[in-house]
């Protein structure tokens, strides 16, 4: 089993990576939708985020953009959020991947954290600054949304240095698409 852990900063094409993988067969887990589950009321991180940032709850959930607002502008408060949600995201991540058996399992996830064993495949996908910025800005995102989010992850600088193999997408969906392939295929798995 061929298991890849694709990684990268806001804008910079990772959910289209992951998206052209799956097209090739991969089972593909979203670290972000688990993030989006803990926070749920019923999920393991709610009570703890909701008593620290009561602010944030509205009818009774958690109002990710208000949280956004308070952590991709303060270093200390997002620290704090990923100490209450990454446990939670960790153990979710693996008893997940260890109900997946495919040929191919690919882990999505925005930002560098070891949510999984050294035995996995990481991808690092890049993209310049203005691209990511032209893509959030389509989206519909704003200037300060975006600027916080993209000062909180990890430069492409340090994904290059963490990954196994980097993909840059700074180009065509066309160019994307066959370095996704050669990828896989050096992997044994294209």
């Amino acid at each position: 089993m061929v298991r890849i852990i694709v990684s990268g900063g806001i804008g910079s094409g990772k959910s289209t990576v992951t998206s052209i993988m799956q097209d090739q067969g991969a089972a593909v887990v979203h670290a972000d939708e688990i993030g989006h589950m803990v926070l749920e009321p019923e999920g393991e991180a709610f009570t703890d985020v909701a008593g620290t940032w009561p602010s944030v709850v509205t009818d009774n959930a958690i109002d990710r953009r208000k949280l956004a607002a308070i952590v991709f502008s303060d270093d200390a408060a997002l620290a704090e959020l990923e100490s209450m949600t990454h446990p939670a995201i960790r153990r979710k991540l693996a008893e997940l991947t260890r109900l997946v058996h495919t040929n191919l399992l690919v882990v999505e996830i925005p930002i560098l954290r070891d949510f999984l064993n050294s035995s996995w495949t990481k991808v690092f996908v890049t993209a310049e600054s203005h691209v990511r910025h032209e893509r959030l800005l389509a989206r519909g995102m704003d200037e300060a949304d975006i600027h916080g989010r993209m000062r909180a992850q990890a430069t492409n600088a340090a994904g290059i240095a963490w990954a196994d193999f980097v993909i840059s997408n700074d180009g065509s969906l066309e160019e994307l698409e066959t370095e996704v392939h050669a990828l896989l295929s050096s992997l044994g798995d294209g």
